[in-house]
């Protein structure tokens, strides 16, 4: 029998106009904004149908590819 070589998925998502690639669907708040080189202290916001919903640092969340997302002053999202 021949092994099966999987091919790592490559998703692309967008923070602002950064666009960033991660290996998997399931990430948190901070590995998003490090892998774009976001403040920590920064808040993070998934745009969904129009609205932006807070994404915290600790938050687990599946993406998906061309998710957008947008970072703001720290409080602008509660």
């Amino acid at each position: 029998m021949d092994a099966i070589t999987k091919v790592p998925v490559k998703i692309h998502i967008f923070v602002g106009k950064t666009k960033v690639e991660f290996e998997t669907d399931q990430v948190t708040g901070l590995q998003i904004k490090n892998a774009a080189g976001v403040s920590p202290d920064s808040d993070l916001a998934r745009r969904v149908h129009g609205q932006l919903e807070l994404v915290t640092n600790d938050q687990a969340i599946e993406i998906k590819e061309g998710d957008h997302f947008e970072v703001l002053p720290q409080g602008t999202i509660s």
